[in-house]
């Protein structure tokens, strides 16, 4: 998404690293959402990245199916001062 604050690239950067999974980045009305796929068997190391990483998100989740779990993160756009 070529007008992705840096912020959102940054936070969507980190959950890729940390999962090994491509995030994808979405424009909601307060600002960007990102979710990202889970790996099956994560690790305690992981694990505490994933969870300090959406701690720097506005609001955040967790998304489990029958098949697979995921992670949410959304950022709010700031108001220009």
């Amino acid at each position: 998404m070529p007008d992705t604050p840096p912020g959102v690239a940054a936070l969507a950067g980190a959950l890729a690293t940390a999962t090994g999974s491509e995030p994808t980045i979405s424009k909601v009305p307060r600002g960007h959402r990102i979710e990202c796929a889970l790996p099956s068997d994560m690790s305690d190391v992981t694990r505490s990245t994933v969870l300090d990483t959406l701690a720097l998100a506005d609001r955040y989740g967790h998304i489990r199916t029958a098949s697979d779990d995921s992670v949410w993160a959304e950022i709010d756009r700031k108001a220009a001062p």
